[in-house]
């Protein structure tokens, strides 16, 4: 055994540098697949990170394009009832003993693929006018065209209540009557209360009630009256 130690002592003094080298191997080896571990190990970890955001990704982009086709979808079905509705009170304000059809008054939509992304058009023709652009009417047809508009809105979505400022600026007495006759039907079928600031007088009989807003030395006083309304 003595024998065997001191073979082994002078086997390391010969070697010393080698087995230092050797250990300097083995050191370095170790490390590296110390590093290697870690790298697997982080890589499996982003791995999963990176299969989890994928489904997550999916799933959400699946969600999205169902929500973006149901509100095209609901978009398309209420623009349509829409464009229908302002067709029907555009001829039923610009109907006359010479044109018993009326006018003609449509929507258009610029991109129908996607039509969040472009334009909107309303587009009205007067009975025994051919087509041109909103821009060109009269401020009377202008008028008529956008009360179609609005009580398309009213009827649709069942407003109880609207006010107009002045609407009748534009009007005849043909046209005032028609609007009118048009409002009370809207108040029996909708249950829709109107409040219309006016300047004109003849437009007053077509109304319930008048409340007149009168300046006087103090300041100013409401007059309130209550009639029965003339166009039947």
């Amino acid at each position: 055994k003595k024998k065997r130690k001191k073979n082994f002592q002078k086997f390391i003094k010969k070697n010393k540098d080698s087995l230092k080298n050797l250990m300097l191997y083995f050191s370095l080896k170790i490390q590296r697949r110390k590093k290697s571990l870690l790298i697997n190990k982080r890589y499996e970890f982003f791995k999963k990170k990176l299969i989890d955001s994928r489904f997550r990704y999916l799933v959400t982009n699946s969600k999205f394009f169902r929500i973006a086709n149901e509100r095209a979808k609901r978009f398309k079905k209420f623009f349509n009832n829409l464009s229908e509705q302002i067709n029907k009170i555009y001829k039923e304000l610009t109907k006359t003993i010479s044109s018993p059809y009326g006018g003609t008054a449509f929507l258009t939509i610029e991109n129908r693929e996607q039509p969040f992304l472009g334009k909107i058009f309303f587009t009205a023709i007067p009975p025994s006018k051919s087509f041109q652009t909103t821009q060109n009417l009269s401020g009377g047809e202008k008028t008529i065209a956008l009360l179609s508009l609005v009580l398309s809105f009213v009827e649709i979505l069942q407003q109880p209540f609207i006010l107009f400022d002045e609407i009748d600026s534009f009007l005849d007495a043909w046209f005032t009557e028609r609007f009118f006759l048009l409002l009370k039907r809207l108040s029996k079928t909708i249950k829709i209360q109107t409040c219309i600031i006016t300047l004109k007088i003849r437009f007053f009989l077509f109304f319930e009630m008048i409340i007149f807003l009168v300046k006087t030395k103090s300041g100013t006083n409401l007059i309130t009256i209550a009639q029965k309304v003339v166009i039947k």
